[in-house]
């Protein structure tokens, strides 16, 4: 268990890999200076592909910007996952939880995941469900050539949304069509979202490495 307080940062690790065109990304938070604890390494499987001035040399330790934070307190309270405790401002979480590592990766995802377009993977939803309007934090689902599909609306634009998928999207054949894979981040039209209980399943990330 963990005591999220302003004191205690949260950090992502981005560390190159061998074919030098993407960064691993792990969420790392330190162990208090007067302990003999080790930093928790929570491994996210998200990379990041695009070149990125801010990181440098074979490893970059970034602090979550307000976004991450943000977000991610968004869906701990939404799913009720942590224990307010006495102390003001302070909610008490454990990080092996698997729902806590499920939204460790959607914050991930959201913050240095690839953003796909969805060429020749939606259906043309206008006009034939009712509109949802969401915002950033929200469950969503997408009417996919492969059914319909869960996500999380990680941030909201005049027209459009980005959401990170929660099911695996795979799309065969023809020009232009990309399976993509729980976790990506898809950019989306706003009229593209539907309510979340129209999606079929509700899978989750798969669990992550921590050490």
């Amino acid at each position: 268990m963990i005591e999220l307080t302003g004191e205690v940062p949260f950090l992502w690790r981005l560390c190159a890999n061998e074919d030098k065109g993407s960064y691993s990304v792990a969420m790392v938070v330190p162990g208090p200076d007067d302990s003999e604890s080790f930093d928790l390494t929570i491994e996210t499987g998200i990379l990041r592909l695009t070149a990125d001035p801010d990181v440098s040399g074979n490893e970059e330790i970034l602090e979550w910007n307000q976004n991450d934070l943000d977000l991610f307190l968004r869906l701990i309270n939404q799913r009720k996952i942590g224990r307010i405790t006495d102390q003001p401002d302070t909610v008490r979480l454990d990080l092996t939880d698997p729902e806590v590592i499920e939204i460790i990766h959607i914050v991930a995802a959201a913050g240095f995941g690839f953003p796909y377009l969805p060429i020749g993977v939606l259906k043309d939803a206008t006009g034939e469900f009712p509109r949802f309007d969401a915002v950033v934090g929200s469950p969503a689902s997408l009417n996919t050539v492969s059914g319909f599909k869960s996500c999380v609306v990680v941030e909201v634009a005049e027209e459009e949304v980005a959401c990170v998928l929660l099911d695996d999207l795979p799309v065969e054949g023809g020009e232009g069509e990309e399976s993509l894979c729980r976790n990506d981040l898809l950019v989306v039209d706003r009229m593209d979202l539907l309510h979340p209980s129209f999606a079929q399943t509700e899978a989750r990330p798969e669990s992550a490495t921590i050490h």
